[in-house]
């Protein structure tokens, strides 16, 4: 795939409006480093020059392990867990680790797409199962060209979702049960995991699998929004013992290190639990308060129940000009508007994304230019 990476398209157009955009896109985040972690990093930065070693990442693996524990009551090894530069860098290690081109891989959309994208670089056939929006977004999992349940090598599932927040129900565990087969890989990117509102926050790591079916089963978790630490990693994956070890041996080769700051960086902030419980007090107001803005403007919303985005469908119309898809949508809001969003999806299941870590300011200029974009 050749295309350039729509983020790093959206961010190039903010950044060319100097200020002037009204980002709703990529958002910033309403927290800051404390200044304890920000002099943390100061006195520590010595320590971005020394690799990490074994033990550094088991130090980490510790922390991780226990940051699972307190927020899903998942009870796993550290030496099942491996800390990433990043989230999408993990999801490069995934790819490479289990993918090839005889490979079939079923994902949701809407979600994150890199990891689509990734496992089309490796020559997997992707088979796309879209959620549902009448039905809170569930996934039906009934692939179009009927492949046979146990011939997918991945199934990759997006929960809590990005972007419609829709989270890891019962119902949506009894179909990863009935699809989990040997041999096949589930994989969960839990991002947003601990960004649930009205419910406990849920992991793929804790459900117990029949024996006959038993899935290699790996989780993502990463918090660039909850931790603004710039290029310093913030992320790690988890999961079961084979696949874990496998990635692990790879990434020793075909990655740089971790640096000792990135991982000690990394632990201090899985252990400041008060930053997540101020994120969950913070994102609901700011969800309400944009769907009712959105509503109030013209828009479809749906109600998100977790994360920090909010899915709209795309009108016909912007300002009485007819839009042809969400890409065409997007594209018309910034160049008239200087409005940011995210296009989601294709023709037939398009969505616009808005970011709730949005500014008071921005929402109010976004309210008084209502008469002006009339939505149909």
């Amino acid at each position: 795939m050749s295309e350039q990476y729509p983020f790093t398209l959206i961010k190039e157009e903010i950044a060319k409006r100097n200020g002037a955009a009204l980002d709703f896109a990529v958002g910033t985040s309403p927290f800051p480093l404390s200044p304890e972690m920000s002099e943390w990093l100061r006195t520590h930065s010595e320590l971005a020059l020394v690799p990490g070693n074994r033990d550094d990442i088991h130090e980490f693996a510790l922390v991780a392990s226990s940051y699972l524990g307190r927020e899903y009551g998942v009870e796993i090894s550290p030496d099942q867990i491996l800390p990433t530069a990043g989230g999408r860098a993990a999801m490069g290690i995934l790819a490479a680790c289990t993918l090839s081109p005889a490979s079939t891989v079923v994902v949701t959309e809407p979600g994150y797409p890199a990891f689509a994208r990734l496992a089309k670089q490796a020559g997997a056939k992707v088979i796309v199962s879209y959620l549902d929006p009448r039905n809170g977004f569930s996934p039906d999992f009934e692939y179009s060209d009927g492949t046979p349940r146990g011939s997918v090598a991945m199934l990759a599932v997006n929960y809590p979702n990005n972007p419609s927040g829709s989270m890891l129900s019962p119902a949506v565990l009894e179909r990863l049960k009935y699809l989990a087969s040997p041999g096949l890989v589930l994989f969960n990117d839990a991002t947003y995991g601990p960004l649930v509102y009205d419910d406990q926050p849920r992991s793929i790591l804790s459900e117990v699998f029949p024996d006959n079916s038993q899935p290699s089963v790996v989780e993502l978790h990463s918090f660039s929004k909850l931790y603004p630490i710039g290029p310093l990693a913030v992320s790690f994956l988890a999961g079961s013992a084979d696949l874990m070890r496998s990635m692990a041996t790879y990434s020793e080769y075909a990655w740089s290190p971790l640096s000792r700051l990135q991982l000690m960086a990394t632990a201090k902030c899985l252990q400041d639990s008060d930053r997540i419980a101020r994120f969950r007090e913070y994102l609901p107001t700011q969800l309400r308060s944009l769907q009712r803005t959105l509503d109030d403007i013209g828009l479809q919303t749906y109600t998100s129940h977790s994360g920090t985005y909010l899915v709209c469908g795309v009108p016909k119309s912007i300002a009485g000009k007819s839009m042809t898809s969400a890409q065409s949508a997007a594209k018309f809001l910034m160049d008239e508007f200087d409005i940011a969003v995210v296009p989601i999806g294709n023709d037939d299941h398009a969505y616009l994304r808005f970011s709730a870590l949005y500014r008071p300011q921005d929402l109010e200029r976004l309210a008084g230019l209502g008469s002006k974009l009339q939505f149909r």
